[in-house]
């Protein structure tokens, strides 16, 4: 009966901290709202009729806008909004019809990018639409970020601004993008009849805190005011994230979205500047390309609910009822736990209870970020090994808590040996699996980290549980067997890839900071478990990935991403530096770098041959080095473990 009571009393106690963390977190804040008259209608937004599942890519395959799409989402803007922003005129023929059935402006976009032809195309429909709708199209603008993406040069973007302005005249015609192109670019300022800047602070080279970003825009304003003297100038775009990594100390979150958006009206409002926020709704397709931040810019959600950013108290996690039922969930699943050892005494009973209540919180966030920033299948796969192994590692350290009994396992060197089936089934196989499982998985994050970073989230809440419980072992387990070169060389990696990702985030990126902590902390364990071991024999290995990653580091930056053969190439496209520019641009598009190094990988580890790691080391650098670093990144870890691996053990595939 008393252990009954225990029970109870252990597991009520463990629900109620969990309901006041997730009512916390998720207590909805005021945020100061401008003061404007009740009638009073907010300036331009940016509008893409897209929906959850679509994307401009979908028009290739025959998707179009249904009218009624535009009509709807047109009386949600109207109510807010007189004015509206677009990018294009693909599947929006039938908005300016509508922004006059609501009496709205528009700032009509022609999509500009590096093929001649359907620039051309866009330009046409972007005149005629501006001809048969004089009344609701305020002005044009030909091209968004065409000379930031590098896709065209400054005078080709002021021969099309020209193009149109002959073909429209009376109607005022810019372009767009941000505020320091318009400086390297002068000529493109001349063609124009205004400058249509953005400002942007999340996304600055060095990115602007939410508590500095009225001051930033307001001086990057007035600077592009002086050096462009004679042109009037609007903020054709300016917002902020609400989900998504964070940049040094620029955090994404609804409450920093409501508090910026609310800021900057109140300031535009005061300065008298013509501006449009971005954007109307959040735009799910947008994380392919830049990662979970893209897709949340929105003022609303993709299925049109208000997120309550121009208006109301904001909560950061406003559906916390339903996190707070999941990480319950999860909790009362420990009971099998509990029901095991029901004679834990108060002081092990305490222990439990809060690694169940951080366990079952911190697993329950990282699902809430997955379900975030998941866009395709490979990045749903990760998000179910990494939960995977989180769980199963949470299960693990519970059950050594309530049996006072720490867990032994096999090394990595002998867990890759019951991969091989080597080595019989047993705990001890399970469990250094397991561990071997967490290591690669970290690596691969490090990976992607130190070379990829931009669009990257930091997968924090999940390695945290693995990366305390092995730290909490390694310090009572002192009978672990022999470590060997992969404990060494794993370590090693853990360690300096957190240094290249502190100097790289910078200390203000707390996100950061608790990564590197996490990495910090894996590490040790192995470094401490495999001293005395010697990593002299992989100096070859060392050499080859250090090669092969400078000649492709060098490819990328002489040829793949050289500004300088940015105007080259669109006048002398023939050109052989040209043709190699554009074929690494396709192989890098169409993922090719990544699948030759994990279809290589796949061979190397089943055929056990040395010249096949070798060929998917180099692969999976030249994904790493060209943007294909998920599939590159997997591919280097699994083959960098087997080489390491046979290295040690003498039998290297012959």
């Amino acid at each position: 009966m008393k252990t009954t009571i225990q029970t109870v009393l252990a597991y009520c106690l463990t629900l109620g901290a969990i309901f006041g963390f997730w009512y916390g977190v998720g207590l909805p804040r005021q945020i100061p709202e401008a003061e404007l008259a009740a009638d009073h209608t907010l300036q331009c937004v940016s509008y893409a009729p897209f929906e959850k599942d679509q994307s401009p890519f979908d028009f290739a395959k025959g998707m179009t806008i249904a009218p009624a799409r535009i009509d709807a989402d047109l009386a949600i803007l109207s109510q807010r909004f007189s004015c509206i922003r677009t990018y294009s005129v693909a599947g929006l023929e039938a908005l300016p019809e509508y922004a006059e059935k609501y009496g709205m402006r528009v700032l009509l976009g022609a999509w500009i990018g590096a093929d001649p032809k359907l620039n051309q195309q866009e330009i046409a429909k972007v005149v005629e639409l501006a001809k048969r709708h004089p009344v609701s199209v305020r002005a044009v603008v030909v091209g968004n970020e065409a000379l930031l993406r590098r896709e065209i040069t400054g005078p080709q973007l002021a021969e099309y601004i020209r193009q149109v302005k002959d073909a429209l005249p009376g109607v005022q015609v810019t372009y767009a993008d941000v505020w320091e192109f318009w400086l390297k670019h002068p000529e493109v300022a001349q063609a124009t009849d205004f400058v249509m800047i953005h400002i942007l602070p999340y996304w600055e080279d060095n990115p602007v805190t939410i508590t500095g970003a009225m001051a930033h825009i307001k001086k990057i304003r007035d600077e592009i005011g002086e050096k462009i003297p004679g042109k009037e100038i609007v903020i054709g775009e300016t917002g902020w994230p609400s989900q998504g990594r964070m940049r040094q100390g620029a955090l994404p979150s609804l409450e920093n979205q409501a508090r910026f958006i609310r800021g900057f009206v109140a300031l535009a409002e005061q300065e008298h500047w013509q501006y449009n926020l971005i954007e109307a709704f959040d735009q799910p397709w947008k994380r392919i390309k830049e990662g979970a931040v893209g897709g949340y810019w929105g003022l609303y959600s993709p299925e049109r609910a208000d997120k309550h950013i121009l208006s109301g108290p904001v909560s950061n996690f406003p559906n916390w009822q339903m996190l707070f039922a999941q990480s319950a969930a999860i909790a009362l699943m420990t009971l099998l736990i509990a029901r095991s050892h029901r004679n834990m005494g108060a002081s092990r009973w305490l222990r439990f209870s809060a690694a169940m209540a951080g366990g079952a919180i911190l697993i329950v966030l990282q699902g809430h970020q997955f379900s975030i920033i998941s866009t395709n299948n490979y990045e749903y796969l990760w998000a179910g090994l990494i939960l995977s192994l989180s769980a199963s590692v949470y299960l693990l350290a519970l059950k050594a808590i309530a049996s006072d009994t720490m867990p032994t396992h096999l090394s990595l060197d002998a867990s890759m040996d019951f991969l091989r089936g080597k080595v019989r089934l047993s705990p001890e196989a399970v469990h250094g699996t397991l561990r071997l499982g967490v290591v690669a998985c970290a690596l691969i994050g490090v990976l992607g980290l130190v070379l990829d970073a931009r669009y990257r989230s930091f997968n924090n809440f999940g390695f945290a549980i693995p990366a305390l419980t092995y730290a909490w072992f390694s310090r009572r387990q002192n009978n672990q067997g022999p470590q060997g070169m992969l404990e060494r060389l794993s370590g090693l990696l853990l360690a300096s890839g957190s240094v290249a990702i502190l100097i790289n985030e910078t200390p203000l990126n707390w996100q950061a900071d608790i990564w590197v902590a996490i990495c910090l902390v894996l590490a040790y364990p192995l470094w401490r478990e495999s001293r005395g071991v010697s990593l002299r024999p992989l100096r070859p290995f060392a050499l080859l990935v250090l090669g092969a990653f400078a000649a492709f580091a060098a490819l990328r930056h002489g040829v793949f991403i050289s500004e300088r053969l940015v105007g080259v190439c669109a006048d002398t496209p023939d050109k052989t530096v040209c043709l190699v520019r554009s074929l690494i641009g396709r192989l890098m598009y169409n993922q090719v770098f990544a699948w030759i190094s994990i279809t290589l990988a796949g061979l190397a580890i089943w055929r056990n041959s040395v010249w096949l790691c070798g060929l998917a080391l180099v692969a999976s650098l030249a994904g790493l080095a060209f943007y294909n670093v998920n599939l590159a990144a997997l591919a280097f870890v699994l083959t960098g473990l087997t080489l390491v691996h046979r290295k040690h053990t003498k039998t290297i595939c012959a």
